[in-house]
Parts: C-alpha cells; structure tokens; sequence
C-alpha cells in the first residue's frame, strides 16, 4: 500500500501591519523624519498644518476675544502647553481691547522670534516652528497674518460691544423712566394722603402750645404745612425728573458731555450756597434762635393784649378798647427794633444784611404807607387823645351813626339802617365830624294848617318831644297862609327817637284835632 504522506501544515499569516495613526483633520502627525530617498511629500491644503521637523504637533488651541475666535496655536513653547499660551494671549488680548481698541496692531522681531502687539501690550510669540506648524514657510508673514486677524477681531468685537452697549443703554432709559414715572406717582399719592391727613386733623391736635401759650394757631400751621407740601411736592417732582434726565444723558457718548454742563449749572449755584451756608452755620443757628425769640415774644403780647380786649387780664393804665391798637403798634416796634438794633449785636457786623434789611424794611414801609402811616398817626391821636369814645353819636355828611369800634386806621359807625359807615381819618381832616355824645339831638319838621291855634299846636308837639326824649325843643321855621312848619327836637336814646317822634306828634296832633298843612317849597326850587 502506497503510504500517505502528511500534508504539510499552512504556514502562519504574517501578521497585519500596524494600523497608520489616525491623525486630526486640521494636525497630521509623523511618526519620524522621512529620510532623504524618500519622495517629497504631496503638499497639503492650507488647512492642515506641514509637518514640523523634529517637534511633534498636537491639538490646537484658539486664541479668542470673548466668544469669538481669532486665530490658532499649535505647538508648546517651554513648559507651556498650547492652551496655556492660548489663554494667555486670549487675556491679553482682552486686557488691550478694554484699554484702546483702536490701537495699531503690529509685530516686530525679538531675537529669532516675533511678537504680535496691540498698541504697547504683547499679545503672543511667535517662533519659526508655529509658522512651519501653521503651513506658512516665513515666520514674518505668518506673524502679519496673526496682526490681521487681530485687527479685524478687533473691530468685529469693538462694533458688536457698541451695539450691545446702545440696546443696554436704552433698555436703562426705558427702565429708568418706568422707575421715574412710579415715583412721580408716589409722590403725589404721599402728597393728597399727607393733605388728607392734615384736612382731618381737629384744630387742637394742630396747635403748638409752650407752656399753655399758643405759640401758633391751628389755621396758621394747616396753611403752612400745606404750602409746605406743595412746595415739597413740586421740587421732588423736579428731582426726579433732573435725575432721569441726568441719567438718561449719561448713558450716551454723544450726550455724556451735556450731563457735565447740566450738572454744573444745576448743581453748581447749589453747591456753593451750600458751601456759604456750611461756612455760615454757627451764624445761621444764633440768628435762628433769635428769630425764635422774637417770634414767641411777638405772639406772647398779641395773645396778652387779646386777653386785656376781652377783660380776662385787667390793667388800670389801659382800657379794653384801646388794647387791640395797643397790641398792633407794639408787635411793629418789636419787630424792627430787632431788625434795625438786635441783628448787628447778633451777626457781630453793624453793616451786616440783616441790619441792612431792617433799614430797607424801614425806608420801603415810609416808602410805601404814606397814607396808611399818616391815618395811623392821627388814628393814635384819636385813640389815646380820647377824642372820640364807644357809643358815642356822630354826624358826618348829615347822616347821624353810633360809634362802633375805633381803630388806628379808621372809625366805624353804625346808621338807623344797621349799615356800617367805616371813616378813615385822614377823611376827617377834610370833613368835620360832629360829635352828638352818647344822646343824639334828633329832629324832624311838622307842618300843620295856618288856621288851626299855634299855642295848641305848641303845647301838643312839647309834650310829644317828652314823651320820646329829653330836653325837647320846638322852633317855628316858616309859615304862610297855607301852614306853619315847625322842628321839633330832643336827645334820643337811639337812633330810633327820630321815628318815634315823628309816629307820636302825628297821634298828638290827630288827637287834638289838629289838620296838618302843606309843606312850604324850597326857596331854589
């Protein structure tokens, strides 16, 4: 039998061929220098990087400004990786562009190397490798490249923080003018709730007593604290509305100057009288505390001599009537002899402008009140010569009145018709006026017929006159064949006596049969 020979056994694959690296898109990486049989290699896009001799090539790193990027690195330098030397030129190009964005973008040669600057800040060094690595054979025209890409990254991100400024700028105005016009309306709300506040006080809870002296009067201070709120109101309103508008002008580069020249002339006469009165304060405080003073001393005698008019506080010198004319020209001498005596002691200068002030005050009320000066005087003769006294009747210009009231300025009387005659006195240097007393002499004017018996007329029209008053009298005016018209008087208790008389002779005569005659006409007519 023919033996079978072994089939001799397969020899063993050669094993694969290590697999090439998978090198990035952007960085192939050679394993070793080729040597120099070897063919050229094909030249590659600008987009990958040529191999680097003797330096092996990682993942870039991007150098940005903000989110945007700029340009690449590729390799270390030292012991600084590539993300190290791109962050570090990523703030460094953040640091030039916050201090001058406009600023020359150049390069310059160090030495073998080259360094991309932004004004005077360095932003990144470049070497010969970085350019090999970027596929670019000059080192001086990557570094211009580099310079390129900087500038323009430059005025991309100074145009887009523009914009991003002016839509932040006036979303601030908008959001300022929202709070502004909130405020404005607090503000008025806070003002009617205050006014409410004061309209429903009662008059005692207003009142400022020292001492049970009512220093100010419920209406006085309810009338200040309201002109103090409108007042308040109106310059809060005018804040609010300089505050925005200051604001508002200081967001925009245009408009940023304006605001230095608004402020200054707004705050600028603010802040020196700010400054005149800080200089002045220890000054203002003395002069306050005398105004003070003599504010309570003023109010202190106008409430006594109210007390003295309504016969609370009784004084032997001064009669009630007289206490009110009193009061007013006391209250005056106060107030300017502290003008024109206390202000120089208190301000320590006799030309000062307080003292100033009183003089002014004192020549300008010459000035101004003449007249009023010129009645008062006579009004203080009148007064305290006690020419003319309460109750007291008066005739002027044929009407006769009763003395009402007398003042510094003028007489007041009151006729038979309840009506008020107010006789200033300077009017009675012009017109007499004449003074009945306390009974005025009331007459009236009967005519009775020719025929009838006078001495009976006579008899009758006496005992009329002592029936309405006192000390009657009886004079024959005219007569003729038609009547005989007589006057009869008598001192009246008030100023009713004359319809009085004039009702009883008429009873009188009716009574004793007596016919009345016809008036005689006036001789001018």
């Amino acid at each position: 039998m023919a033996s079978v020979e072994p089939e001799p056994e397969p020899e063993p694959e050669p094993p694969p061929p290590p697999p090439a690296p998978v090198l990035p898109s952007a960085l192939p990486v050679l394993s070793a220098p080729l040597p120099s049989s070897a063919p050229a290699p094909v030249p590659v896009p600008s987009a990958s990087v040529a191999p680097a001799p003797s330096a092996s090539v990682g993942v870039a790193a991007t150098v940005r400004l903000g989110d945007a990027p700029v340009f690449n690195l590729f390799l270390p330098r030292g012991k600084k990786t590539p993300e190290v030397r791109a962050r570090e030129a990523s703030d460094a190009l953040k640091r030039a562009f916050d201090a001058d964005k406009s600023a020359p973008v150049t390069h310059r040669a160090e030495g073998d190397l080259r360094v991309v600057l932004v004004g005077q800040t360095p932003i990144v060094l470049l070497s010969q490798d970085d350019a090999t690595a970027a596929n670019e054979t000059s080192l001086e025209v990557f570094a211009g490249g580099i310079a390129a890409k900087v500038r323009e990254a430059l005025d991309a991100e100074g145009r887009r923080a523009v914009i991003a400024k002016s839509v932040f700028s006036v979303s601030l105005v908008v959001f300022f003018g929202l709070i502004a016009f909130y405020l404005l309306g607090k503000l008025g709300e806070f003002a009617e709730t205050a006014r409410e506040f004061l309209d429903n006080r009662p008059d005692r809870e207003l009142s400022i007593k020292v001492q049970k002296i009512e220093v100010m009067r419920p209406a006085t201070l309810r009338s200040s604290a309201v002109m103090a709120l409108s007042i308040g109101k109106w310059l809060g309103q005018a804040g609010i509305a300089y505050a925005w508008l200051v604001v508002a002008l200081s967001l925009f580069d245009a408009t940023r100057n304006y605001t230095q020249r608004l402020t200054g002339f707004v705050l600028g006469p603010v802040s020196q009288l700010m400054e005149r009165v800080a200089s002045a304060l220890p000054l203002l405080v003395v002069a306050g505390i005398a105004a003070l003073t003599v504010f309570v001393l003023v109010r202190f005698v106008g409430l006594f001599f109210v007390s003295v008019a309504r016969g609370e506080t009784p004084l032997p010198w001064l009669p009630a009537d007289l206490a009110a004319p009193t009061s007013v020209l006391l209250r005056s001498a106060i107030v300017l002899a502290a003008l024109v005596f206390a202000a120089p002691v208190v301000t320590g200068d006799p030309n000062g402008a307080l003292g100033r002030a009183g003089a002014i005050v004192l020549i300008a009320l010459g000035l101004a009140s003449t007249p009023l000066l010129a009645s008062s005087l006579v009004g203080v003769t009148v007064l305290f010569g006690r020419r003319l006294r309460l109750g007291e009747f008066a005739e002027v210009g044929g009407t006769v009145a009763r003395i009402s009231a007398i003042n510094l300025l003028e007489v007041r009387l009151i006729d038979a018709h309840r009506s008020e005659l107010r006789l200033p006195h300077l009017l009675c240097l012009v017109r007499p006026l004449r003074v009945l007393g306390m009974r005025p002499r009331l007459s009236i004017d009967v005519p009775v017929s020719a025929s009838a018996s006078q001495e009976k007329v006579r008899e009758v029209l006496s005992e009329a006159g002592k029936k309405c008053g006192h000390d009657p009298k009886l004079d024959l005016l005219s007569f003729d064949a038609d009547a005989a018209q007589y006057r009869l008087s008598a001192l009246c208790d008030s100023l009713d006596g004359r319809r009085a008389l004039a009702e009883t002779a008429l009873s009188d005569l009716n009574e004793a049969g007596i016919a009345l005659g016809r008036a005689p006409r006036p001789v001018n007519e």
